[in-house]
């Protein structure tokens, strides 16, 4: 079935009016059942995604709590071994260093952090010995997924950039902790 034109101003039969009616509300039914259809199966590839990040969220999540204990357990076996320590603060930047002797000559690890209003390059308080240290950060003032991406690394600095998932909106302010030696 087609629908059947009508001449501007001209009288249509009953029948070629139902018709065009039939056409149209089965036109309608169609397209409706497609995007019921269309809606299902995307419903379908969220509830995916949505598990997909839980659990990938939840092997993060295990990976950070036994990095941290990791740390503990070699931080403590620094301590007891007669392993020396050197802390600074200075309002929310700070940093500490471990060193293996007690003139605080051989530094094997140092861990920092703090604030930045302002994004792009991050300025480290004690530069690291090469660039293989690890940088993170974290967003507190709202609860949007982010992206930070870092890059440019160099022992003193390197350039952040963080975005809102979806919108790409730039933050300016997150709290950065990096280690490494």
């Amino acid at each position: 079935m087609a629908l059947t034109e009508i001449e501007y101003g001209a009288l249509a039969s009953s029948e070629v009016m139902n018709n065009n009616f039939n056409y149209l509300d089965n036109r309608i039914n169609s397209v409706s059942e497609t995007l019921i259809s269309n809606n299902a199966g995307l419903n379908s590839n969220i509830a995916s995604i949505s598990s997909t990040l839980s659990s990938f969220t939840d092997k993060v999540n295990t990976d950070i709590e036994k990095i941290n204990e990791d740390l503990t357990k070699t931080f403590a076996n620094f301590e007891e071994s007669g392993s020396y320590i050197t802390t600074y603060v200075n309002g929310s930047s700070w940093y500490r260093e471990y060193f293996s002797d007690a003139e605080k000559k051989n530094r094997v690890w140092v861990e920092q952090g703090g604030q930045t209003a302002t994004l792009r390059y991050i300025t480290f308080l004690k530069p690291f010995k090469d660039t293989n240290y690890c940088v993170q950060t974290q967003r507190t003032s709202d609860t949007y997924e982010y992206s930070t991406i870092v890059s440019v690394k160099s022992t003193t600095s390197c350039y952040v950039d963080c975005r809102a998932y979806g919108n790409g909106t730039r933050y300016n302010a997150i709290d950065w902790y990096a280690c490494g030696k």
